[in-house]
């Protein structure tokens, strides 16, 4: 950590949990099967990429899903189940987000959609009456960028935003590929291999 000022967190994986078979069993619940596929085979094509980079709304979403599947459920069915595979976030991780809030200026970048998004801001960060504008000084999404990890473009878009140095920034993802794509831009990387590895660092 020496030299490090500023710390980027990842959301999926290494702050709030994931949990594939809950969102599968959601979707089967509201007779989607066909996107439960999506989610099983972790397919990020078409539907699922197209919300996360921005090129389609949150309607535009429960839209597709209702031509894909020929069910007429509404969309806070359709979000309900696509939000289940969020699992939420955890005291003790908020509480070590608020204390390294005060050591190190701290960065959100995650290729995340705005059902999700929404979900995490509005609910899981709310923690003792602290919001996320507590925690970080910025956040980068990717369907508000129109970028995804781990194109570089979105680590150097990060960086020039934020103003801050790569050699001086740690970037902590659960995938070795977008540690890779913002290594090639210098910024220094942890590989979260399971949700709460990073609060075993030594920050």
């Amino acid at each position: 950590m020496e030299g490090i000022k500023n710390i980027i967190f990842d959301l999926g994986g290494v702050l709030t949990g994931l949990d594939g078979h809950r969102c599968i069993d959601a979707f089967d619940a509201i007779g989607c099967e066909n996107i439960s596929y999506y989610v099983k085979y972790h397919l990020t094509q078409d539907l699922f990429y197209d919300i996360e980079i921005g090129n389609i709304t949150t309607l535009g979403f429960c839209d597709e899903v209702r031509r894909m599947t020929g069910k007429e459920v509404s969309n806070e069915q359709v979000i309900w189940a696509w939000n289940q595979l969020l699992t939420g976030i955890s005291e003790e991780r908020l509480e070590r987000l608020l204390l390294l809030c005060n050591k190190y200026r701290l960065f959100l970048l995650s290729n995340t959609n705005d059902m999700h998004w929404q979900l995490c801001k509005d609910e899981f960060f709310a923690y003792h009456g602290h919001q996320v504008i507590d925690i970080f000084d910025q956040v980068f999404v990717s369907y508000e960028m129109h970028l995804a990890k781990p194109n570089k473009e979105i680590f150097a878009e990060v960086l020039r935003q934020a103003n801050i140095q790569p050699a001086e920034t740690l970037f902590i993802d659960d995938s070795q590929v977008n540690l890779d794509g913002a290594a090639s831009l210098g910024i220094r990387g942890y590989l979260n291999k399971h949700v709460d590895d990073w609060l075993k660092m030594d920050l």
